[in-house]
């Protein structure tokens, strides 16, 4: 059977879309696995998606003749509520995809399998992202597998940069001194500064040596007080604050409301965004013309390449699967060096195997060339399920830099915020 084949060759889009997914079927293909896997992945049903998979289920009848893949897409506003419903009894996946700063917070509420056995008997495991496969994993045990990532990286107007006969920023003062001189020649803003953008802060923060919180081995402690974690925050609220370097509308935007627009319509130097830009940009641009004129090059840093926060998903078991040794086989096919490396290329990221990141196809291309060196600088933020609380719902590096760009004591911001942090990171997880 090869019902995803069949779905695969549908005209509608949102034929595999879906928010409750339908489980395993109770009867075997082949003794090795039902006659149904369930996967769950986030976003809506694209056809390059779509047909990746449908080449994924021929690898995987390949070992499993008659045990079909049921793909079902997640759109992304659905999934906190529709992985509750699944962790509460309703309809599960088989294997999921989770973004991998969500992981640790799944796992910590049950609904992941511990996959540590598996990882470890897994030759491809030693090659991906030793970070990354960390970022994975919860108090000592593993619970997803990277699947791909993106990183972000600085765009900027080439044409602009080769008329003011300077080169691409590689550091804080030659970025200021770009912007600046951007905005004397084109009186708009060189770089765009929004202050809602933890993931662009926490460069600056990591390249100047600085750290958002640590684990001392029992418990978490923030650091926005430190010295070069100060320095940095000061010198982006700066930038943020500063209407000739960074647009006023970035106050208290992230960088889709607050620069994307500008970049793609002439009105803007330079911003921070991931390889995902280019789409985004064709969708608002009145003059395609202008994002020829964009390329791409490593986040400047204190003095040199800025590290980068490595985003993108893991592949996990569900906890209430009733196949678990066929849902690891699965996730190790699709995370597996070559179904990993084509998901990554069909979806626009970059694979989890650092020796892929080599290939001709990322390095010689313009806009991908930047991310993949990009990709051998990342960082993450810290690995506890109270990160998102601190982060997406409290907001506190945000509000610390914007405050402090609204002219606030920045030394005194972030003690408050420092003293906030630390509690959420240490609160107990129930």
């Amino acid at each position: 059977m090869n019902k995803f084949a069949k779905v695969a060759a549908a005209s509608s889009l949102l034929l595999l879309a879906s928010a409750c997914g339908g489980g395993s079927d109770d009867g075997s293909a082949d003794g090795g696995a039902p006659e149904e896997m369930t996967v769950w992945i986030m976003g809506d049903s694209q056809p390059h998606i779509v047909e990746y998979f449908g080449e994924a289920e021929a690898a995987w009848q390949e070992a499993h003749p008659g045990s079909a893949l049921n793909v079902e897409f997640i759109p992304w506003p659905d999934v906190q509520t529709t992985l509750t419903n699944a962790l509460a009894g309703g309809d599960s996946p088989d294997v999921i995809e989770i973004g991998n700063d969500q992981s640790s917070n799944w796992a910590s509420q049950g609904a992941l399998v511990d996959i540590t056995e598996t990882v470890d008997a897994w030759d491809e495991a030693a090659d991906l992202d030793q970070n990354a496969l960390e970022f994975a994993s919860y108090e000592g045990s593993v619970y997803g597998v990277p699947w791909y990532s993106g990183v972000r990286t600085l765009y900027y107007r080439a044409d602009w940069l080769g008329d003011l006969d300077i080169e691409p920023p590689t550091d804080w003062e030659s970025l200021r001194d770009a912007a600046e001189r951007i905005n004397e020649e084109h009186d708009v803003p060189g770089f765009c500064a929004p202050t809602d953008f933890t993931n662009g802060i926490a460069s600056f923060i990591w390249s100047n040596g600085g750290e958002i919180a640590v684990h001392d081995g029992s418990a978490w402690e923030g650091r926005l007080t430190d010295p070069a974690t100060r320095e940095a925050i000061e010198f982006y609220a700066d930038l943020s604050a500063d209407g000739d370097v960074s647009p006023s509308a970035a106050l208290g935007a992230n960088e889709n409301d607050g620069c994307l627009n500008d970049m793609a319509n002439g009105n803007l130097g330079m911003y921070i965004d991931g390889s995902w830009a280019r789409g985004a940009w064709e969708g608002v641009a009145e003059d395609p013309a202008v994002l020829d004129q964009i390329e791409t090059t490593v986040l400047p840093g204190a003095d040199g390449m800025a590290p980068a926060f490595a985003g993108g998903s893991n592949l996990s078991v569900w906890s209430t699967t009733e196949n678990p040794e066929a849902a690891a086989e699965l996730l190790q096919l699709l995370a597996g060096k070559e179904w990993g490396d084509r998901f990554a290329e069909t979806a626009g990221f970059f694979p989890a195997y650092p020796e892929l990141l080599e290939q001709d196809k990322y390095t010689s291309d313009p806009l991908k060339a930047a991310g993949a060196e990009q990709m051998t600088n990342t960082q993450f933020f810290p690995a506890t399920p109270n990160w998102n609380s601190a982060d997406q719902e409290q907001k506190i590096l945000p509000k610390a830099v914007l405050e402090i760009a609204q002219g606030g004591d920045a030394e005194e911001i972030l003690a408050g915020y420092n003293d906030q942090l630390t509690e959420i990171l240490n609160t107990p997880v129930e």
